[in-house]
Parts: structure tokens; C-alpha cells; sequence
């Protein structure tokens, strides 16, 4: 709240509606349409595509961070990368970090650092880059074998450290070590908190048991701790006497996760508290239900937890819970008359690109893609807005990402579709999903939560709540996000002509929709098993 207070409020930011192509778009400056639009696993490859047969950002694109090097900046990546891994050039220090301290999937354990398996064994996921080279396992930094999130002070003294620490500390030192008269700082702190899994140092869960709900109680010891960790940073930005002339950019990568996923047994289930305080069970890909009376620490929660009122949806949706965000700008650098104010103009996540080289003084065109035929940048230079120069956005419009498939549940693989368009005050939506009982172009969560929520006194299965969002005013998704934020009140079918214009400007936008192959080879767990079990580059 200092920093918001302190800032500029972005009440109109828009991202992807889940992570990998929030992160993707962000460090390449595209819309996710133009980059990524699936959460496909690091570990696939397809080798008749050597630019774009890869998971996250196209081999040929040029980062941020290497925008930010030719600008006189030293730059440092800390956190969750979910952008890449195939080969050297996919990892932060390929696009640019001259330090990292990452993991690359879209989650691993915080106190474990694990994710996935090969053969049976469990795979490590931590890389490092800082005094040593080459980059490589983040052996060092692994947890003894006995720390987890039900162990985290083992009886017998091993390490155990929660992951988030690892990159605040990190974070910390490179401020601390920087001097005056060195380059000036670019860092990219890309926290694990608020993803799943869902666990937190002990201490800080205990401030919240007072909640009932396991991962509601959960999910607000997570954001008070990351906020205790921005604060310390932030007061070493003070220590350091940085702070006047720092400009802080703070983003979430979508909207909060309301739909509750848990992992058991070696399954992925959607779980939702049913009123008698029992958890019922969906498995995915399956339409039937059971009901689970065991003890709830049996499962390690995944997601859930999240509450995005008054707007409709959340995490894994293109309703506004899902792809509009907390987003603000802070620091010494911010101007003084822009302190403390609220901004309603259009902004995508992927115009930090276009904005951050303009302060470095950087052209952002990006000619190493248009070499390879890839597309160009979509990102605008926001600073004359911020910094009160100009009142309105150079946004005009935004283009809202999906794939062939639409919901959660298929959200890994399916080519580039163009999920909506926003051209403000007006949002229209295109569904994706697939056909259940006839009815096409579905999509899910469909619906709101009350202000507490998750509670324990209804039974929501937000993967069953499906609004038809077609290609005719009768089947329409149409709404004035401005006026209605909740997106209540659907305009389609009251207004065909605005409706029939946005769709044919919508489905006029080109895509960018390469075939990312897979990992049935194999290669990425044969070179991680031969790297102390940890993921990395398996390409070169």
C-alpha cells in the first residue's frame, strides 16, 4: 500500500489470462498472440522448427533484458522464468541476464525445488548464474533431504529454505553490492508467490488460523510474506540512497486462481468445499464426481485460494478476473505530481518492453526477429502517460490471447486463437472452449465470487460454470468494461452492428502459431538425469 500509495494505480492492465504467456510477451515485447499462448512443458521440442519448436519465446525474438544491456544497464533475473529452456538461448542469461537465479517450469515445490519426474526419479528445478560460470544447477542452494513444507527446521539441522527467500536474497545482494559509479541496475524480480503449490513458511500461516478454508488461510500467509519481502527490499533501496532515482513496475501475470486444484496420489484433481465441509473431487479429463472424507494434508494444494470481486472469472479466463490485474509503478523516480493517482487508461503488461528501453534511451524495434520472420513487437511506450506528459494511453486496443481448446483443462497444447479484443470502452470475447452438449465456443468460470471468498458455505465447480461466447449477436459475448466491470449486463444481442464490427476487426488479427512439439524422446529427462537431477538446457 506505500508503494501503490507512492505510485501510479494502473486500474486498466491487462495480461494473459495464465502464466507462461504473460511472462513471454512481457520479456519480448509481443501480445501473447504473437509469442504464446499455452503453458506448454519446457521439456518439448519439435525439431523441423528450429526458431519456434520450443517452448515459450521464439528462439529469434530479442529480450528485454538485452534491450536494457544495450542501453548501459547490468541486468539480473530472480525467480520464476517460465519462458523457455530447450537450449542456452531460451534461459534468462540467453535473453540478456548477466545474472539468474531461476527455476523454468511453471512451478516447482518451495522447499524441495522439485517438479516432474524422469524414470521415476524427481527432477530438481533451479538454475544460477552469478560468481561462477557457466550457468548451470543451482546445486549449491538445494534443501537438505529431509526439508519440506510439513518439515520445514529438520530434527537433524539440515538447510531448509524457502524459495522465496532464495530470490529475495538474492535480489538484496545485488542492490547492496551495487556502488555509484557502476552501470545502472535493470532487475527482473518475478516472485513464486502467489502460484501454486500453495505453501508458506510456517510462522506466517499461523498469523491466519483464524480462516477455516485451508487455501484461503494459505494463500493470505503467501501474499502477506512476499509483501514483508518487497519491503525489505525496498528499504535497501532506501539504505543504499537508490530510491529517489529507482522506478519500481509491479505486475501480477493473471488474475487470482478461484477454481481449487489439488494433487494426490499421483493425479491432478479439481477440488471444491461442499457445505458440510467435505472436499469434492473432479478428476481431470473426467466428468464424474466422488467424495473424499480423509484428512485435507493428504493433498498438496495447488491452486485456489484467490479472490478476484467484483469481476467475473479468474485465473485461466478471459472474464476480467482473469486477465485484468493489480499492476502499479513506484519509486523516487515517479513524478511528484503523478503520486498517489489512479490511471484508467488501456495498458498490456507487454508494453514494459517499449517503455523501459525509451528510458534507456534504446530503440525497441526488434530486427533479429524480422530476420527470422517472426513478428514484430506489439509494445507501446507508456512514460509520457505515467509520468503526466500526455492523459491518454498509445493503446488503442488490445488483443486478448487463447488457443484451440479454451479452458483449463486444456490449456498445454492447441494452436494461437485470438480470445477477444478490447477497443474501450467496449470488450468482446470469443470462445475456445470445447463443445459440451452441442453448444460451441465455450467458456468457463462463468461467474462470480462474493466478497469472501473461497468460504465454506457453497459448492462451486468453476470448470462447470460455461457462458457461450459464439459468433452471431444471439450467441455473442459483448460488454462495456468501463461502465460494466462485472461484465453483467452482455451488449450482443442489444447492439449487433458494434457486435458484428468487433468480431470482424478480431478475427482480421493475425497469429502466431508454431507446432512446439513434445518430450516423448525423452532428451530433457536423459540430459537432466546426467546434471545431478536437476532441469536445464538439453539442446544446444
Amino acid at each position: 500500500d506505500q508503494l501503490l500509495n507512492g505510485g501510479v494505480n494502473l486500474d486498466r492492465h491487462y495480461v494473459h489470462k495464465f502464466c507462461s504467456p504473460t511472462r513471454c510477451a512481457i520479456q519480448s515485447g509481443r501480445a501473447p498472440i504473437h509469442v504464446n499462448v499455452i503453458n506448454a512443458d519446457p521439456s518439448v521440442h519439435n525439431p523441423t522448427d528450429p526458431v519456434g519448436g520450443f517452448a515459450g519465446i521464439p528462439r529469434n525474438m530479442t529480450g528485454m533484458a538485452e534491450v536494457m544491456k544495450r542501453g548501459g544497464y547490468a541486468t539480473h533475473f530472480a525467480g520464476k522464468w517460465d519462458a523457455g529452456m530447450a537450449t542456452p538461448d531460451h534461459t534468462p542469461e540467453g535473453r540478456g541476464y548477466d545474472t539468474t537465479l531461476s527455476y523454468f517450469h511453471h512451478a516447482n515445490d518451495y522447499y524441495t525445488f522439485e517438479t516432474g519426474k524422469c524414470n521415476g526419479s524427481s527432477m530438481t528445478d533451479l538454475w544460477n548464474l552469478f560468481d561462477v560460470r557457466p550457468a548451470g544447477p543451482a546445486i549449491y542452494f538445494k534443501n537438505g533431504p529431509n526439508c519440506t513444507v510439513n518439515n520445514q527446521k529438520p530434527m537433524d539441522g539440515q538447510t531448509c529454505v524457502y524459495e522465496d527467500s532464495l530470490f529475495e536474497d538474492r535480489v538484496t545482494r545485488i542492490i547492496s553490492n551495487h556502488t555509484a559509479n557502476e552501470k545502472p541496475l535493470f532487475v527482473f524480480w518475478a516472485t513464486h508467490i502467489v502460484h501454486g503449490p500453495l505453501q508458506v513458511p510456517d510462522a506466517e500461516l499461523a498469523k491466519f488460523d483464524f480462516i477455516d478454508d485451508k487455501a484461503r488461510q494459505t494463500y493470505h500467509a503467501m501474499v502477506t510474506w512476499i509483501d514483508g519481502a518487497i519491503g525489505r527490499v525496498v528499504d535497501v533501496l532506501h539504505a543504499k540512497d537508490m530510491y529517489d532515482n529507482t522506478l519500481i513496475v509491479f505486475s501480477a501475470d493473471n488474475g487470482g486462481p478461484i477454481a481449487g486444484k489439488f494433487v494426490c496420489c499421483g493425479q491432478t484433481l479439481f477440488v471444491y468445499n461442499t457445505p458440510d465441509m467435505r472436499y469434492r473431487v473432479r478428476k481431470r479429463h473426467h466428468n464424474y464426481f466422488f467424495e473424499f472424507t480423509g484428512n485435507i494434508l493428504d493433498f498438496t494444494i495447488f491452486a485456489g485460494g484467490a479472490n478476484n470481486y467484483p469481476l467475473k472469472g479468474g485465473k485461466f479466463s478471459n472474464w476480467e478476473g482473469g486477465i485484468r490485474v493489480n499492476a502499479f509503478v513506484s519509486g523516487g523516480f515517479v513524478p511528484e505530481a503523478v503520486r498517489g493517482t489512479v490511471n484508467t487508461q488501456l495498458v498490456a503488461g507487454w508494453d514494459w518492453y517499449a517503455t523501459l528501453a525509451a528510458l534507456a534511451g534504446e530503440d525497441p524495434t526488434d530486427h533479429r526477429a524480422a530476420a527470422a520472420g517472426l513478428p514484430p513487437i506489439d509494445s507501446h511506450n507508456l512514460w509520457p502517460m505515467l509520468s503526466g506528459q500526455t492523459a491518454t494511453s498509445p493503446r488503442k486496443q488490445l488483443e486478448i490471447g487463447s488457443n484451440l481448446g479454451g479452458d483449463e483443462a486444456n490449456r498445454t497444447s492447441g494452436a494461437t486463437r485470438v480470445g477477444g479484443l478490447i477497443v474501450p470502452p467496449y470488450k468482446i470475447i470469443l470462445g475456445w472452449g470445447q463443445s459440451r452438449n452441442s453448444a460451441p465456443y465455450l467458456v468457463d468460470m462463468a461467474g462470480w465470487t462474493g466478497p469472501q471468498n473461497p468460504n465454506t458455505s457453497t459448492a462451486v465447480d468453476w470448470q462447470q460454470l460455461v457462458q457461450q461466447c459464439g459468433r452471431t449477436p444471439a450467441t455473442g459475448c459483448l460488454y462495456n468494461v468501463w461502465d460494466d466491470p462485472g461484465e453483467h449486463t452482455n451488449l450482443a444481442a442489444s447492439q449487433p452492428a458494434l457486435f458484428t464490427r468487433m468480431l470482424e476487426q478480431a478475427l482480421r488479427i493475425s497469429v502466431y502459431s508454431p507446432t512446439r512439439g513434445s518430450s516423448t524422446d525423452g532428451l530433457a529427462c536423459r540430459v537432466a538425469a546426467d546434471n545431478h537431477d536437476f532441469w536445464g538446457p538439453f539442446l544446444p
